[in-house]
């Protein structure tokens, strides 16, 4: 099997109309060298790109994965399963994954979600998830695999795809929004050690400084409102150091060096998890939400032991 680059792009950002912008010029410049991505698309975001046929027909050409109804609308994802039945927990995420979620109050309106992004790609088979910040919940997980989700990209669990409980895990990127050349010697050491590589960039990182979602660090804002814009120089910069990777990429894939963006497959390998091991995961999955949302989860812990099994030691 050839080296593969798992080439990601987490389009979440619904407020700043510029994230738009980005994202056009990234699938531009995917087109133009032939290299196809898998896009994660949160619902709201799905809401805003439904105005822009080119966008989506552009899209189209991708794999499509789902990055939760609402992203960072509180409660996000961690908070709303952190209670202390599991099968609550899951009872409520697939309620959010399906619903509308109010910006502003956080609150189910009408249908939405993974159903939405169904609707907007119907040719697109949206079967895999990654969790915003890579903050995941088992209750949660699981809740998507009963409508559909068989590909997790959020966990640490393995340097290469796992089954377990139906679901095939992907690693969490190896690298996030770096386009410095000097910094992907550790792509290469992952390729060297694995095969596989996941690389992540958000279209927001092009065109923001500061995180597009941070107004809802503390809570859900009274409204909706820009974040600080980069220097258009900067912003083009920017573009113009992904355009060379990708040119590089592009030159690497047509000598058959390296794959990018493969279609996804289930794994056969299924893994003996340690308490060490999903300690390790837990620890990774909550600290988005501890570090920047400034929650501290009650029950998430016994959830993932519950997951691994390892309460019946």
């Amino acid at each position: 099997m050839r080296p593969t680059i798992y080439l990601t792009f987490d389009c979440e950002d619904f407020i700043n109309a510029r994230s738009m912008f980005a994202l056009r010029r990234i699938l531009q410049l995917l087109q133009k060298y032939n290299i196809r991505g898998l896009f994660f698309l949160s619902g709201h975001m799905t809401e805003k790109i439904s105005n822009f046929p080119d966008i989506l027909n552009m899209l189209k050409d991708h794999e499509i994965g789902y990055h939760s109804s609402a992203h960072t609308v509180r409660p996000t994802i961690v908070e709303y399963t952190d209670v202390k039945d599991y099968t609550l927990a899951g009872q409520i995420s697939l309620k959010r994954e399906t619903s509308h979620i109010n910006p502003l109050t956080g609150k189910c309106e009408g249908k939405g979600g993974i159903l939405l992004l169904r609707r907007v790609f119907p040719k697109n088979q949206v079967v895999s998830f990654r969790a915003p910040g890579f903050s995941w919940s088992p209750p949660h997980l699981e809740a998507l695999k009963k409508i559909g989700i068989q590909f997790d990209f959020s966990t640490n669990l393995a340097p290469t795809p796992i089954s377990y409980k139906g679901i095939t895990f992907y690693s969490s990127p190896t690298l996030i929004d770096t386009i410095n050349p000097f910094k992907y010697r550790i792509v290469a050491k992952s390729l060297a050690q694995s095969r596989l590589a996941v690389m992540d960039f958000h279209p927001s990182y092009f065109v923001n400084i500061d995180h597009w979602d941070s107004i809802y660090f503390s809570s859900n804002p009274e409204r909706l409102y820009p974040v600080k814009a980069r220097k258009w120089k900067e912003t083009t910069a920017l573009l113009r150091k992904f355009e060379l990777l990708l040119r590089c990429f592009s030159l690497s894939e047509k000598s058959s060096v390296i794959t990018f963006t493969p279609p996804l497959e289930e794994s056969e390998e299924t893994p003996t998890f340690t308490k060490e091991r999903v300690m390790k995961s837990y620890l990774a999955s909550v600290n988005w939400t501890e570090n920047y949302l400034g929650y501290k989860p009650r029950f998430q812990l016994e959830h993932f032991k519950e997951f691994f099994e390892l309460n019946r030691e």
